[in-house]
């Protein structure tokens, strides 16, 4: 009987810790990320420190209190999210397995902000984690912003992680383009002159074989390699110059702003000329030129939403991508004074 009693009191447990982790949904406490953990039966310090994969030495002052103290049914818990159970890159261990973390995205936010509130992780791994083909996301939506390790043998948590952690490229993906295709056209010039100087050295039927041609002459006959191409763009200011247009047509009027830049990184652009920025008081969606008086090279930049509080922001008018940047031969640190222009909404 006791057997039974001890059977269906674990099941209760299992289900009390599932219903309250799944999703394992984050929070934010002095820019600290940490999920809620409510109290069964049974539990303490340190079988929920097994069940979250941290010491319970590291729970107990983030919550203001000692391991002394005990514990009640129905209190909450805050878990910490820290190096040793919380992974944005790279994978678990192979005795764990990864707990997707997500944050219900508020009002007004946008990739770029949530990703700065959780160990600054970029948008480009937001977005693959998420399976998101664009930067605009909705509000009330659980975004993915990182994983909780758990021990495969020790944590119920396990049977609904995985062992690898999805869509890590940003690494590869934030890489200028390789200019392989330039290479690819050499080669095949290469291979073309080659085999139409072997085809001219076969002798016709019945005549004499003559000696191959020197080396010299093979060399001269190699097409001169191509400059190293670093960027795709025309010169037009991107894809978003047609869309500029329209809004500025149906607009009344138009906003103007001299105003201090920075750049934050961001895979797009790159290849597709597509170029985006930061901005407070403008719409998302709303295209913005951004013209550097220097060198006369200006961008259409696409509004993703604003830009994040912190002291590193304050007098910032402006942050651009960092392939929009290059477009404009900015570095990718430092102030810049730029001019922006866009159709009032």
């Amino acid at each position: 009987m006791k057997k039974l009693y001890s059977f269906i009191l674990s099941w209760f447990i299992l289900i009390n810790i599932f219903a309250q982790s799944s999703p394992l949904q984050a929070h934010l406490e002095g820019g600290k990320p940490y999920l809620l953990h409510t109290v069964v039966a049974k539990e303490n310090w340190y079988s929920i420190g097994r069940l979250y994969n941290i010491s319970p030495k590291d729970i107990a002052p983030f919550n203001g209190t000692s391991l002394d103290k005990g514990l009640s049914i129905g209190q909450t818990v805050k878990i910490p999210l820290v190096a040793a159970n919380f992974i944005q890159s790279g994978q678990p261990g192979a005795d764990e397995v990864a707990v997707p973390v997500v944050h219900n995205v508020k009002e007004k936010e946008n990739l770029y902000r949530i990703g700065q509130q959780y160990n600054k992780v970029g948008i480009d791994q937001l977005r693959a984690w998420n399976g998101l083909s664009g930067d605009e996301v909705s509000k009330d939506l659980p975004l993915v912003i990182g994983y909780l390790k758990v021990k495969k043998s020790i944590s119920p948590l396990a049977a609904t992680g995985k062992s690898k952690i999805g869509g890590s490229v940003a690494i590869a993906a934030t890489k200028p383009p390789v200019t392989k295709p330039a290479v690819t056209e050499a080669k095949k010039e290469d291979k073309a002159v080659v085999t139409k100087q072997e085809t001219a050295a076969i002798p016709p039927p019945g005549a004499t074989r003559s000696e191959p041609s020197p080396p010299a002459a093979k060399t001269e006959a190699v097409p001169v390699s191509q400059p190293t191409v670093t960027n795709i763009n025309t010169g037009d200011g991107g894809v978003f110059k047609s869309l500029f247009d329209e809004q500025s047509k149906a607009a009344a009027e138009k906003e103007n702003l001299n105003g201090q830049a920075a750049v934050f990184k961001s895979t797009s652009g790159w290849k597709d000329s597509k170029y985006y920025a930061l901005m407070n008081k403008v719409l998302p969606g709303t295209i913005v030129k951004v013209y550097n008086p220097q060198n006369s090279k200006f961008v259409y930049a696409k509004v993703l939403g604003e830009i994040p509080p912190g002291k590193e922001n304050e007098g910032l008018s402006v942050r651009i991508s960092n392939a929009a940047a290059a477009e404009l031969a900015l570095a990718e640190t430092g102030r810049y004074e730029l001019q922006l222009s866009w159709a009032k909404q």
